[in-house]
């Protein structure tokens, strides 16, 4: 799998900035990782859909799953610490802890325990009153469902 790595990253993001509209979103995981790997379905428009955004909200949630995606993929340690930060420390970025209310929607809202991870994420969207950002058809339909907006990169 091919990677985009800091300085690359940088570059590209800046030259989308101009005439950007300004908005934030919700970040799911998936987006992060067809934005990181350049041969994955939906690199193009992951990355530019990261690029038109003005802050990417980034749960405590999503950084979990990309590193247990890089892990599940054998991508060697130093590598996965370098997206990590790359990630955490982006200007675009803004932290979400998980709340206890993350954690009680979630588990409340699950039909099953494959359920859990994406419902904690969109419940931190529903708390922050952003719109998600992903592309996980489920996710879309149940955050529809829910009444949180999506965005359409």
């Amino acid at each position: 799998m091919e990677t985009r790595y800091q300085s690359d990253c940088q570059t590209n993001r800046r030259r989308y900035r101009k005439g950007s509209r300004t908005l934030k979103a919700v970040v799911d995981t998936n987006v992060l990782v067809f934005d990181t790997f350049e041969d994955s379905e939906f690199h193009t428009e992951a990355s530019s859909g990261l690029d038109s955004l003005e802050g990417w909200g980034l749960p405590s949630m999503v950084f979990h799953e990309l590193v247990w995606f890089f892990r599940s993929q054998k991508i060697a340690t130093p590598k996965t610490n370098v997206k990590v930060k790359e990630y955490l420390t982006n200007e675009k970025t803004t932290f979400i802890p998980c709340s206890a209310d993350d954690v009680m929607y979630a588990s409340s809202k699950m039909k099953n325990h494959r359920e859990y991870n994406d419902l904690v994420i969109l419940s931190s969207a529903r708390r922050i009153g952003l719109p998600l950002y992903t592309f996980d058809d489920d996710l879309k339909t149940i955050a529809q469902r829910q009444g949180i907006e999506l965005f359409r990169g």
